[in-house]
């Protein structure tokens, strides 16, 4: 005869172990992540998104993602938004140009996602990758070596033009620096400012006013162009080639040199930049070179300042051969300070310089002493904080110019260090350039 307690006990039992294979297990493969996306509506914002099941529920969410950039990749890690339940998207929208932060066009990314459920298990997304472009076009591209153009539209004559422009500039200045850029770079191509507007970094109201930009070295290894000049693909590639040649880790090249063999790269520098030199040098009217350490902020300089930059790279060129040019750029990228960099390559430190320039010229030595006020100031980079992303330069056109020569952003003649070069990019968004009817290419070295 069976126990009736023993038969209540067993029948519990069965009843528990029933109850324990019967209920859904809680496991890893329980939160399950679908493909994640990203998307963009313009060029100020990017949406991460990834859908989620958490037979939990989901806990939180972080998404952690990298900007990648030849002088150091950057990013952050933010929580992602999601609504409660088993099944749901979480999405974070990134901030790409506003006033805490400038991520351009053409940036590398890569990014995961991080989910834990309610009861702790964490589950990570393999790693995305991709080019961030303008949401608003249908973007193609084209490779040619290391340069990749992007372009929407009927626009691929142009975008093909300034591909052409880039790896020639690549070659030629690579040449006369005697430097390759070690990485492979992007050019953005847009078929008109207005169109590629909302890819600029803010500037204010008054220089949007007084200014065309026709292109933008915005980092390291990227290029936005806005015009169909080819002169501005050369101009700005050269700032990419420029930078991997001079900008050492503690070291910026100076606005002057920079700018100077940005012009030189161009196939001819101008006639405005031309007439503005020579204007300067029949009313002995031109500026020292200590006044030039960052583009001026004078609108009737802006073109004297590139003129000369250009001529005075030219007379190095010239007078003293190219291997010297090129060694000039080593020593600064190795650490020494334009000054002793001259001095250890010429024998002169930028008032000697400058001096030499003007006797080339026929006009007599001067005595350098103070830089005159408001003459030169630190260039707006293209990344602020948390983003620390190197700067660069923008090509631009005074409102109402003819064509003709190429438009040109400015060197920053600052920091090396992204720290530093974060906390000046806030200085100085406006009044880069001026106002007179000329056509200029502002390039810098970067963003940007």
């Amino acid at each position: 005869m069976i126990d009736l307690r023993l038969a209540l006990g067993c029948t519990a039992l069965l009843a528990v172990v029933w109850l324990a294979l019967a209920a859904p297990a809680v496991r890893a493969d329980a939160i399950e992540a679908g493909a994640a996306r990203e998307q963009s509506a313009d060029p100020r914002t990017i949406t991460f998104v990834v859908r989620v099941r958490a037979a939990a529920g989901l806990k939180s969410a972080t998404l952690a993602y990298k900007v990648l950039n030849p002088d150091g990749d950057i990013g952050g890690s933010q929580a992602g938004t999601f609504t409660p339940g088993t099944e749901t998207d979480v999405t974070y929208t990134l901030n790409t140009n506003a006033s805490e932060r400038y991520i351009p066009v053409g940036s590398r990314f890569t990014y995961r996602w991080q989910l834990t459920d309610q009861t702790g298990t964490v589950i990570e997304t393999p790693e995305h990758s991709f080019v961030f472009l303008d949401g608003r076009y249908q973007w193609q591209s084209r490779t040619d070596g290391p340069v990749t153009a992007y372009w929407y539209g009927d626009n691929a004559q142009n975008a093909t033009a300034a591909l052409a422009a880039a790896r020639e500039a690549l070659d030629r200045i690579g040449k006369l620096l005697e430097t390759t850029v070690p990485y492979g770079i992007r050019i953005v191509v847009y078929r008109s400012e207005a169109e590629g507007q909302l890819a600029q970094r803010p500037r204010g109201r008054v220089f949007d006013a007084l200014v065309i930009t026709g292109g933008q070295r915005v980092a390291p290894d990227v290029v936005t162009i806005f015009s169909a000049d080819v002169e501005v693909s050369r101009h700005e590639v050269a700032h990419i080639v420029t930078h991997a040649a001079g900008d050492g880790p503690f070291t910026s090249l100076p606005a002057w040199l920079d700018e100077g063999t940005a012009v030189y790269a161009q196939s001819a520098p101008g006639g405005n930049y031309r007439s503005a030199i020579d204007f300067a040098v029949r009313t002995n009217r031109t500026l020292s070179l200590r006044a030039m350490q960052a583009a001026t902020n004078q609108p009737n300089e802006v073109n004297l300042f590139y003129g000369q930059s250009w001529s005075t790279v030219d007379f190095l060129v010239s007078t003293y051969g190219q291997p010297k040019l090129a060694e000039l750029y080593r020593v600064h990228f190795k650490g020494a300070r334009i000054d002793d960099a001259l001095k250890q390559v010429y024998g002169v430190d930028q008032d000697g310089l400058y001096n030499l320039w003007r006797e080339s010229k026929g006009l007599p030595k001067v005595a350098v002493t103070a830089v005159p006020s408001g003459a030169g100031q630190t260039a707006p980079q293209t990344t602020l904080p948390p983003l620390a992303m190197p700067g660069a330069g923008e090509a631009a056109t005074p409102q109402g110019a003819g064509a003709g020569a190429a438009a040109e952003p400015a060197s920053d003649g600052g920091s090396a260090t992204a720290g530093i070069i974060v906390a000046l990019g806030t200085l100085l968004v406006a009044g880069l350039l001026g106002g007179e009817a000329f056509v200029l290419l502002r390039g810098r070295r970067g963003g940007s």
